[in-house]
């Protein structure tokens, strides 16, 4: 898929977080949840990043 982009493909830098970035950065981050409270933070962290995404 690599070598068919190749030569395709634009980088720029944003001033914001991407869209289609947000589904990777919540996939590295990925973690097991051990109390509610810890899944209760992290659950604010992804709708802060969702939120900062989608505006």
């Amino acid at each position: 898929m690599l070598d068919r982009a190749h030569g395709h493909l634009r980088v720029r830098r944003l001033d914001r977080v991407s869209p289609l970035a947000v589904p990777v950065l919540l996939d590295i981050g990925r973690e097991s949840v051990r109390t509610p409270a810890d899944e209760d933070a992290l659950l604010a962290e992804t709708e802060s990043l969702l939120a900062e995404a989608l505006a």
